[in-house]
C-alpha cells in the first residue's frame, strides 16, 4: 500500500502553513518543518508495519482458534506460543517507545505555534492517534489470546501430573498388596513347615513306641 503526499514551497504565501488533501503548503522549507514532517511520516510508516506485524500473528491465532472450534483440540506447540507472545510483547513495546506518538520531534515544535500547528495538522491528517488506538486494540486481543491459551498449556500441565501422581499412588498401593501377599505367603509356608515337622515327630515317636 503507497500513498502519494507532497510539500510545496510558496514564499508568496501569507500563511506559514496550508494542508490540503494530499499535500502541505509551506511558505519556508527550513530545518525545523522538514524534522517535523519527516517524522510524522516516519510514525506513520512505522504503524503500517506495526499493523501488517500484528495482522500476521492475528492470523495464527485465528488459524488456531478455528482448528480448536473443529477438533476441540490445541495443537499449538509451546514453543510457538512462546514465540507469540515475545512478539506481542516487543511490538507493544516498540510502538511505544520507538514511535513516540506523543512525543514531538524537535524543541521547535515545542517552541513556537507554527512548528507545532504542522505538527498536529499533519497527525491529524495521517490519523495517529486512531491508527495507534487500532493497533492497541488488536495487541489487546492477542494478549487475550495468549493468556487463554496459555491457561490451556497450564491446565494440560496440571492434568499431566495429576496422572503422574495416581500412577504413582497406584504403584505404591500394588507394591504394598505384594508385600501383604508375600508375607502371607511366607507365614503360610512356614506354618506349612512347622505342621509338617510337628507330623513328622508324632511319626518317630509312634516307631519308637511300636518297637520292642
Amino acid at each position: 500500500k503507497t500513498e502519494d503526499f507532497s510539500v510545496l514551497v510558496d514564499p508568496r504565501q501569507r500563511q506559514w502553513s496550508s494542508l490540503n488533501l494530499d499535500h502541505l503548503k509551506l511558505r519556508c522549507l527550513d530545518l525545523n518543518n522538514i524534522i517535523v514532517i519527516s517524522s510524522v511520516l516516519g510514525q506513520s510508516v512505522a504503524l503500517d508495519h506495526y499493523h501488517a506485524k500484528v495482522d500476521l500473528m492475528l492470523k495464527d491465532f485465528t488459524r488456531v482458534n478455528q482448528e480448536m472450534e473443529e477438533t476441540g483440540n490445541f495443537n499449538m506447540s509451546k514453543k510457538t506460543l512462546f514465540q507469540l507472545v515475545a512478539q506481542n510483547n516487543s511490538t507493544y513495546s516498540d510502538s511505544i517507545t520507538k514511535i513516540k506518538l506523543l512525543e514531538k520531534p524537535s524543541e521547535a515544535a515545542w517552541k513556537y505555534a507554527h512548528y507545532g500547528a504542522i505538527w498536529d495538522q499533519l497527525r491529524s491528517e495521517f490519523e495517529l492517534e486512531e491508527r495507534f488506538q487500532r493497533l492497541s486494540l488488536k495487541l489487546e486481543l492477542m494478549q487475550n489470546n495468549v493468556k487463554y491459551f496459555l491457561e490451556i498449556l497450564q491446565n494440560r500441565k496440571s492434568d499431566t501430573l495429576e496422572w503422574i501422581i495416581i500412577i504413582l499412588i497406584a504403584g505404591e498401593i500394588i507394591l504394598c498388596l505384594y508385600d501383604i501377599y508375600d508375607r502371607a505367603q511366607e507365614k503360610k509356608r512356614a506354618e506349612e513347615e512347622k505342621r509338617r515337622a510337628r507330623l513328622e515327630h508324632q511319626e518317630a515317636r509312634q516307631l519308637g513306641l511300636e518297637q520292642p
